[in-house]
């Protein structure tokens, strides 16, 4: 059974384009078919850059992935609207291709513990681990998963350096710190890899973050509300973290306009905490600016946790980012209290929040 995808195609030329542009298609798939196979029909129609080899990786809809993925799970899993970009569109030289540079430099950072082959081996292995961070989308300077990784083999295999290596990955400026999950970003994510990365910060000295206590964290069961105040005609935004708790079906039965955001599932990077200021405040600035773009009236968090950052720290962020928001933020239970028909500001908690909450 053939099945049809409309692709927007980025193309660039660093030699002779000012601003990148997207060429549109319409082509026809089968089911077992790879986003290798596509690329290389799009090319037989009309030639772009890119490697025609099952090491390529690539950005579809803004997950990570590699050219052997099949092109319908990228389609049950977003759209049949498919949006080719490279992995870095900062890094970005001629098309698809982009400049590496800056990731291969940072694995001879470990020159002293691995052979070249073995380099090599790790520029091939994990490539996507390095690109698809968040967190090298804010921190350019970002040691970088990959070098994370490559870390935790080093002292598994060698634990006598393992003090030497924990050095070298914990910076102030660009170490271990500023790790943001892959897990909702790359495309069937080993999440063994998450649990290596997490086994590096355990051994880090001095750290005992566990986080804003539990009480503050316990999350709502809001499924089973009652609705006896609906929310016709507004825009609701929601943020469901890592683990995707979200309140979409609630949110569409209190007939509002579901706004889904990209930045939605994003890691809100509790360790940088320890050493900086703003990193988590910039993650979070992105988070807002989205929903505010898409005119969201206001954004639903999880918990009060999550309420802490976006509400009582929006000021802070709109320093870090240089932008003003003014977005209310409420909680997934105190959404549930206004669904189920309460209106007191006091007991919803609403006048104790630091941005306004205007529509009650």
């Amino acid at each position: 059974m053939m099945r049809e995808v409309e692709i927007e195609l980025f193309r660039f030329d660093s030699k002779v384009d000012y601003l990148p542009y997207y060429k549109k298609y319409k082509l026809k798939y089968k089911e077992n078919e790879t986003v290798l196979e596509l690329l290389n029909k799009i090319n037989s129609l009309e030639k772009f850059a890119y490697e025609a080899t099952l090491e390529f990786n690539l950005n579809i809809n803004g997950l990570y992935l590699n050219v052997s993925e099949l092109i319908k799970d990228i389609v049950d899993k977003t759209s049949n609207e498919l949006r080719i970009e490279p992995l870095s569109i900062y890094r970005a030289i001629n098309d698809l291709l982009i400049d590496k540079r800056d990731y291969l430099e940072k694995i001879v950072l470990f020159k002293e513990y691995i052979s070249p082959m073995e380099m090599d081996g790790y520029a091939k292995k994990y490539e996507l681990d390095y690109f698809a961070s968040n967190t090298y989308e804010i921190n350019r300077s970002y040691i970088g998963d990959h070098a994370l990784l490559i870390a935790a083999e080093i002292i598994e295999h060698n634990p006598k350096v393992k003090n030497e290596i924990i050095e070298l990955i914990s910076s102030a400026d660009n170490g271990i710190w500023y790790h943001t999950s892959l897990q909702n970003r790359v495309l069937n994510y080993d999440i063994n890899k998450e649990i290596k990365i997490k086994s590096l910060l355990n051994m880090l000295p001095k750290v005992t973050y566990s986080g804003i206590s539990a009480h503050l964290n316990k999350a709502v069961k809001i499924e089973d509300v009652k609705i006896s105040q609906f929310f016709d005609g507004f825009n609701i935004a929601e943020f469901e973290g890592l683990n995707k708790n979200s309140c979409v079906t609630v949110i569409k039965k209190s007939k509002a306009n579901y706004i889904k955001l990209s930045s939605s599932q994003e890691d809100l990077a509790p360790y940088s905490t320890l050493v900086s200021k703003d990193f988590s405040h910039k993650i979070a600035g992105k988070i807002l600016i989205e929903a505010k773009d898409s005119n969201a009236d206001f954004l639903i968090v999880r918990t009060k946790s999550d309420l802490m950052l976006f509400d009582g720290e929006q000021k802070k962020i709109q320093k870090v980012i240089g932008r003003e928001i003014e977005l209310p933020v409420i909680t997934q239970e105190q959404f549930k209290k206004l669904l189920e028909g309460e209106k007191s500001r006091a007991v919803l908690g609403f006048d104790k929040h630091k941005v306004k909450v205007s529509f009650l």
